[in-house]
Formats: C-alpha cells, sequence, structure tokens
C-alpha cells in the first residue's frame, strides 16, 4: 500500500540513508484524534470499510450525508447549483461516520458544507468557491458547529472568497484536525475573513471545546482570522500565511489571534508579507498565544506571544517540519491535489517496526588503520572504532537468509565537517555520508541498506578516498527483503530497478522533481519496493522533493526532504 510510503520527512545521508522520521498525508493527526481535551485516543475512520458509493448528483450526496449509515461517498464531477446569502444549496452532514471525497483533483462543490450534530468525519480532495465575501451573515464555506459535532477531519481541501467565512468551527463543535488545506481570497473585500473558532464570548456550550489543529496549511490574502479563536485549546503549526497587498490593501491585516478563554499554540509556521502576524487586541484578558520557532519574512506589526499555552496531548513533534521546510512543503502539497480517492486510507494504521535480527560491535571485527577506544562516554559494549586515514574494520555478520538487509549502525563525529565510509559485502557496497553530531560524545543512528548472503558475510566499513572516518559504535541488523527463489536453487535476485522501457502493472515508473518542477531522476521500481524510499532516493543532495508514482492502474505522489 502506497501509504505506508507516504511521508513528508525522510532524512538522508549522502548517498545513503541515515534515518528517516515521517508522517503519513493520509493518516489522521491532531485533536481530531483524542477525546475531548484529554489523552484518550479516537481513531478517526469516517466510514471505515463500507463499500464506496460514486454520486454524481448533488440529491444523492446530500441523501447519503444525511442518512444514518457509515458511508464512503466519491464524488464526481462538479455537484450542487450554488448559492448566494443564505439561499441555495447546502450540503448538510448530520448522519455520523461519513468520509466524502472528491473522485478527481480539484473537485469542484458549488455548496457550501454544514457539519452538525454529527461525528467521526472526514471530508477530502474538494474545492468550494465562494461568491466573494461580504459583511452579512451568509453561509461560510465550511461549517462545523453545535454539541456532537466532534472528531472530524478536513483534509486536503480548498476553501475561497466564503461570504461570511471560509472554514469555522463554532457553539461546542470539538476535536477537529485541518491539513493540507488552503484557506483563501482572490476577490477584495474589507470583509475577507477566514477562519472563526467560536462566534461569541457568550458562547457558554463551548467551554472547554473548539479544539483544533492547523498542521501544514496555507492561508493566502485573508485579511484576518487566520484563526481567530475564542474558548479553544488551537495548535497552528507547520502552516504557511502569505499576504498579498493587491487583495488586502485597504483594510485592518490580522494574522493568529488568541481572543476570549483561548489558548493557541503558534508553532513553527511561516508568515510572508503578513501585517500584525500574531494578534492580542482579542486577548479579552484571558486569551493566551504562545510563539515557539516561526519565521516572519517581510511582516509589520507584532510578532511577539503572550504566555504559555498548552501542550497538545497527541504526539505530532516526530513529524513536524522545521520552519525553514513549511514553505516549500505545503506549496508542494496543500489543495485537492489528491489523483484518486484510495490515494489516501483512513484506516491506515502504522505497522510497528521489525526488531532488529542480530546485534553487533564493531569494535569486535578485525581493524586495520584505527583502532578500538573507550575514552569518549556514550558507547555500547566495551568501546567503539576510531578510523585514521585509509582504514577500514571487518566484521562478521551471520544470517540465515539471502536478502536485503538494514544496518543501523550508531556513531558519533565531532568534527565541523561530514565524514564517509564504503560499507561493503560481497560485490554490494553502499557508500555512506555521516554528518557532524556536534560532539564525540554524541551518538546518532545512521540506517544503510547492504546485500547480504545466506551464512557469513565479511562486512567491510572502510574510510572513503584516504579521508577520515567517523567513529562507529553498535549496528542492528534487520531483514527488509528476503531474496527470491526459482523452481530449482536458491539465487539471490537483484532487487536494482528494471530499466525496461515498458513498465507492466506490477511495476512502477518513478519519477523526482525538485521544487522547480525539473526532473532530477527517473526509473521503473517493483511495486514491493515502492514503499523504500531510502533506495530510490539514495544519492540525491539535500533538498525538497517531489516523488511521483505511476503504473497502468493508479499515479500517485509524495513528498520528501532529503538531508
Amino acid at each position: 500500500m502506497f501509504e505506508a510510503s507516504n511521508r513528508i520527512l525522510a532524512v538522508l545521508c549522502g548517498l545513503a540513508v541515515c534515518a528517516s522520521a515521517a508522517v503519513d498525508q493520509c493518516k489522521s493527526i491532531g485533536w481530531a484524534t483524542r477525546s475531548g481535551r484529554t489523552s484518550t485516543e479516537f481513531n478517526v475512520t469516517g466510514g471505515g470499510n463500507a463499500t464506496p458509493i460514486t454520486v454524481t448528483t448533488f440529491a444523492d450526496l446530500q441523501k447519503y450525508a444525511k442518512d444514518s449509515s457509515p458511508r464512503v461517498i466519491y464524488i464526481d464531477g462538479t455537484l450542487g447549483d450554488g448559492w448566494s446569502g443564505r439561499t441555495g444549496d447546502r450540503l448538510n452532514i448530520t448522519g455520523s461516520n461519513k468520509t466524502i471525497i472528491g473522485l478527481k483533483p480539484g473537485t469542484v462543490l458549488k455548496a457550501p458544507i454544514h457539519i452538525s450534530k454529527a461525528s467521526n468525519i472526514i471530508v477530502r480532495n474538494i474545492v468550494i468557491q465562494g461568491p466573494g465575501s461580504n459583511a452579512e451573515q451568509a453561509w461560510d464555506n465550511l461549517t462545523i458547529e453545535n454539541n456532537g459535532s466532534k472528531n472530524i477531519w478536513i483534509d486536503h481541501c480548498e476553501f475561497w472568497d466564503g461570504q461570511d467565512g471560509n472554514a469555522d468551527v463554532v457553539k461546542g463543535a470539538d476535536n477537529v484536525t485541518f491539513t493540507w488545506c488552503i484557506f483563501g481570497y482572490k476577490k477584495k473585500s474589507s470583509h475577507n475573513l477566514s477562519n472563526l473558532i467560536g462566534s461569541s464570548d457568550n458562547e457558554p456550550e463551548s467551554e472547554g471545546k473548539l479544539n483544533v489543529t492547523y498542521m501544514f496549511n496555507w492561508w493566502q490574502a485573508a485579511n484576518q482570522r487566520k484563526p481567530r479563536c475564542r474558548y479553544g485549546n488551537v495548535h497552528v503549526v507547520n502552516n504557511l500565511l502569505t499576504g498579498n497587498a493587491s487583495i488586502t490593501n485597504g483594510t485592518d491585516v490580522l494574522g493568529v489571534s488568541a481572543g476570549h478563554m483561548c489558548k493557541v499554540r503558534t508553532e513553527r509556521n511561516v508568515f510572508i508579507n503578513e501585517a500584525n502576524p500574531i494578534y492580542t487586541g482579542n486577548a479579552n484578558g484571558t486569551g493566551v498565544n504562545e510563539v515557539i520557532d516561526n519565521i516572519f519574512t517581510n511582516c509589520s506589526g507584532n510578532t511577539k506571544g503572550t504566555g504559555t499555552s498548552f501542550t497538545p496531548p497527541y504526539e505530532y513533534t516526530s513529524f513536524m517540519l522545521k520552519a525553514s521546510e513549511v514553505e516549500a512543503a505545503v506549496k508542494a502539497n496543500a489543495g485537492a491535489t489528491l489523483k484518486s480517492p484510495t490515494e489516501c486510507d483512513a484506516n491506515y494504521v502504522e505497522p510497528e517496526p521489525p526488531t532488529p535480527d542480530k546485534q553487533y560491535q564493531a569494535e569486535k571485527g578485525t581493524i586495520t588503520g584505527g583502532v578500538s577506544e573507550s575514552s569518549n562516554g556514550g558507547y555500547h559494549g566495551d568501546g567503539y572504532v576510531n578510523f585514521d586515514k585509509g582504514g577500514d574494520v571487518v566484521v562478521n555478520v551471520k544470517v540465515d537468509t539471502a536478502g536485503q538487509y538494514r544496518f543501523d549502525i550508531d556513531f558519533a563525529n565531532g568534527s565541523s565537517e561530514a565524514r564517509s565510509l564504503a560499507i561493503s559485502a560481497g560485490l554490494d557496497t553502499a557508500t555512506t555520508s555521516f554528518k557532524t553530531t556536534g560532539g564525540w560524545t554524541v551518538w546518532e543512528t545512521a540506517e544503510v541498506l547492504v546485500n547480504l548472503a545466506a551464512g557469513e558475510n565479511a562486512v567491510k566499513f572502510a574510510t572513503v578516498g584516504g579521508n577520515d572516518g567517523p567513529n562507529i559504535d553498535q549496528f542492528d541488523v534487520t531483514l527488509v527483503k528476503a531474496a527470491e527463489k526459482d523452481s530449482s536453487e536458491e539465487k539471490t535476485i537483484s532487487i536494482r530497478p528494471k530499466t525496461a522501457a515498458v513498465v507492466e502493472p506490477s511495476v512502477y515508473r518513478v519519477d523526482i522533481f525538485d521544487t522547480k518542477g525539473a526532473l532530477v531522476r527517473r526509473m521503473n521500481v517493483e511495486s514491493a519496493k515502492v514503499s523504500d524510499v531510502a533506495w530510490m532516493t539514495r544519492g540525491l543532495p539535500a533538498g525538497l522533493y517531489v516523488m511521483q508514482l505511476k503504473n497502468a492502474n493508479t499515479e500517485r505522489r509524495k513528498f520528501i526532504t532529503v538531508k
């Protein structure tokens, strides 16, 4: 399944992978995955494994969105006849356990969405283009409201030119996450007010609720409310906010705003050409906005936070991007960009990592041009290998099965630049760059893929080009893929990508582009290998890339960062 490899962050070192942390673009995160304001987990599944229904009329879409059965609904074509003010088509989602997905990228819904007293909802891959904002109490492009509206995940959607607003969460709704969405305005107006959380300072049904996460979203040319909140604990993390003076000129431009009894954690976002990116004028003595590691480029007005907010009860730090990576990631992925409704699976569960088959101590090997040391702390076993220029160590590694193995190598590099090692077994060699760790007692783990034969393998770790190497300590060896067998004898089958010009359905064509759209690598890869991001990106320079996988039946893409 491609979802298992649909990762944001794949941390690479030089010619081989060092380590990888990941977020599945299609995996629910944030407040939607919790019950109330607690750490109790909630699995957002929407319609779950219900047989998908493809709808081609707005009437059918509305019928299934209201009924009491779990539903997975694919929208085929542009549905709805539009609206103005509070008249026209409006999609009312009042039945729980629904997944509603645009069948193709850019699927347009000519109707705003209203979610009321419904839970466990997923809305994905839809564009809603409003008629333009005004100061009247018109419909928002999306409204989530009333007690009972909870555990809602809005993903890869676009909300443009909402009349009253783009996407509001109000009146006791709770546990909502927005990921990879665009909230924007194309038409100039003084009422381009995007995202409101809590509609009044006197909204007692919202006390302790309105907990919302915004992650990997893009606000474009909104005057205010990015977001503006009351009552909730609101997490604004890894988003991009960009101003446009041709649309906002002549109006008050306010950014993230914590209002009455609202605590906001504004973390590792990027603000570009924004006025008052952190607005404190709505705090009412009770609002808090903690500002953590954001980037402000060509911004005016306040950028400082107030007070301490809250610690999110869900895990997010392992896949949170650095602020410097946010702009490229969001621009490459936000919006209704998914190629098919099956590109994301709401039921995807991250598999448990395999346990190492065996562990080895490098200092127990045969060392040439280096020494076994124990003077720098933090190592395992009796010590570690300190290489001299041209040095190597050979360790005997015995495995029962021929195939591809992952080596997790503990290393320290206290020098000022990366150092390389060539790791070889038989005819297979992986040349790997080990980054600086900031000190010789600071140990990190590098991940390298090596082919091993069944039985004993003399694995050699050697410095490269007459240069020095890092110190290496313990390494774990884990089987990734067993070699295939033919009918007559066991033999290792090449796991290198096929180079045939014709790509069969069981083979993906993999294209890797840089952020400017230039093709930097093309290969044909067996379907069993498409989850191996490390191997497919081996040797790419550090930077951000878009990876596209295509065969006769499907086309998918993912974003990766090479370091």
